[in-house]
């Protein structure tokens, strides 16, 4: 692989630099604008060529040390100056918007983070090493077969949750499993008022672990996962000790939600995001929360709407929305198992206030016509992807116009944000 010295201008979509060379754009993670870098070509087409970061020639006022040394796997923007992180997240959405709909977006609110470490509520560690004295790994981007070792875990969540993870390895390291037995190992962390439990992943059904309680855990879990997938999936439940859920508080309500359920990343600016959420709905007939997870949402509407329906596809996901909906008292929310483009027509009929929070990949085009044949009042769309948000919102746009728009650095040093657009009739 050719190493190449060059200067990279600007930062695109995906978070990376990119630079020019030899008429070829070169794209790479690491490299601040009007940075001069040594790279090493990892990927070559005839237009443009991906490159991994060697050496910082001529290093940004902007650039400063990141935190930990497998900072390119895990959040390439902590060699990024937080201010400038927060510009430059705010202007890729923008433009990314804009490449979509082909109309100027411009953001009323970027809501920046307090913590820039320490904010998630989940981690996932794969493994790598020798049986017996096994370590923490994540792939190296855009290299699977290539991993960093983790010596002390992940600063992008808590130093409790880590502890309790490196108790955790050293039971597996005593038992000498090896990387063949293992898949990963998922902690999901509350942060108000404090809790944790694991999920370990193994590849064999055969494998007896000891009692498995970890201080700094509330519970632990021994799952089967297929070894034939690369994805840590639950295929089994070998044991589990303690709980199998943790419970957040949110805006002064608690949500629980299963060690496999989706759930926000950053609870502060969740937290903001709702209330954003909240001062564009109304009150109202008749709500629907489609991808709604474990109803948070929803449930924080509750009060603005005579019904509330929510829509989720994830079987457990969908059990504890309805068992939240019961702590919480919200007689008035009803919780519909379904894909959302499979949900049935008359659900979505008289539809005052429809809320979206849908994966990366945005919205199904079902779930698009559906929407433009209903026509509800008021859209609110929260998005990770402002790709796919803006792909979809450049339909809404032709019965509706955007009446709110705020921006949420959910994910500080990484080049993910999540972003809200609210559509009203015209």
């Amino acid at each position: 692989m050719r190493e190449i010295t060059l200067e990279f201008k600007k930062i695109v979509g995906e978070g990376k630099a990119l630079g020019r060379s030899e008429g070829k754009v070169v794209f790479c993670y690491g490299v601040l604008p009007e940075e001069t870098a040594r790279v090493r070509v990892t990927f070559e087409k005839k237009n443009f060529a991906e490159a991994e970061l060697l050496e910082i020639i001529t290093p940004s006022p902007k650039r400063v040390a990141p935190k930990e040394d497998h900072y390119l796997s895990c959040s390439p923007w902590q060699v990024m100056d937080y201010d400038f992180q927060c510009e430059t997240k705010k202007g890729l959405i923008e433009d990314l918007l804009y490449q979509t709909t082909k109309e100027t977006i411009r953001l009323d609110k970027f809501y920046t983070a307090k913590k820039t470490f320490g904010y998630r509520t989940k981690i996932e560690y794969s493994f790598t090493g020798e049986p017996g004295a096994l370590s923490f790994a994540f792939h190296k981007r855009g290299n699977f077969r290539e991993k960093y070792v983790l010596a002390e875990g992940c600063a992008l969540i808590s130093p409790e949750t880590n502890a309790a993870a490196l108790k955790v390895l050293a039971v597996i390291n005593g038992l000498k499993l090896t990387t063949a037995d293992l898949k990963t190992l998922i902690i999901r962390e509350a942060k108000t008022p404090g809790s944790r439990v694991a999920a370990l992943f193994m590849k064999r059904q055969d494998i007896a672990l000891p009692e498995m309680n970890i201080e700094g855990l509330d519970g632990f879990l021994a799952v089967y996962s297929n070894p034939i997938s690369s994805v840590s999936q639950v295929d089994g439940l070998i044991n589990s000790w303690g709980n199998d859920f943790v419970t957040e508080e949110i805006l002064g309500s608690k949500f629980s939600y299963g060690f496999d359920c989706f759930f926000q990343n950053n609870i502060e600016l969740f937290e903001e995001a709702l209330k954003e959420i909240r001062a564009a709905a109304f009150k109202c007939g008749k709500l629907v929360d489609l991808y709604s997870g474990v109803g948070v949402i929803g449930l924080t509407l509750r009060d603005l709407a005579d019904k509330v329906y929510a829509v989720e596809s994830s079987a457990n996901s969908a059990k504890y929305a309805a068992l939240n909906a019961s702590a919480n008292g919200a007689k008035n929310f009803e919780m519909v198992c379904s894909l959302s483009e499979k949900t049935a027509d008359d659900l979505f009929d008289g539809t005052d206030i429809l809320v979206l929070d849908p994966p990366r990949a945005g919205l199904h085009t079902k779930v698009i016509k559906r929407i433009m044949e209903i026509l509800p009042k008021k859209i609110i769309y929260l998005s990770c992807n402002p790709i796919t948000q803006g792909r979809d919102a450049a339909f809404f746009m032709e019965k509706y116009k955007i009446t709110r728009s705020a921006g949420f650095d959910f994910y500080p040093n990484t080049p993910h944000a999540e972003t809200l657009l609210v559509f009203e009739r015209d």
